[in-house]
């Protein structure tokens, strides 16, 4: 049953890979958890947060990363590292 909400979700949520590697670059470079840190409310969070990605190649869109927030702000489906959750919880 795991396995197959694993691959529905690939299919329907394919962002969400996306998401899971930049969180990986992100817990390794002390560098972007500082530019992170640095924005002051939600929406330059997000945007930064994109934005530091797609300089990497790596793709979601803003509303993509609003769900996943808001999906982690309600304890469920942890996509984005813990550290930024805790940066998103102080913005949003």
């Amino acid at each position: 049953m795991l396995k197959a909400a694993l691959e529905r979700d690939a299919l329907n949520r394919p962002f969400e890979k996306s998401m899971r590697q930049f969180g990986e670059i992100v817990m390794h470079d002390p560098k972007l958890l500082e530019k992170l840190e640095a924005t002051s409310d939600a929406e330059s969070f997000i945007s930064t947060y994109c934005h530091l990605a797609a300089a990497m190649g790596i793709h979601f869109t803003p509303d993509e990363l609003r769900i996943v927030v808001q999906e982690q702000k309600n304890g469920s489906n942890w996509i984005i590292p813990k550290v930024v959750t805790n940066m998103v919880r102080e913005r949003f």
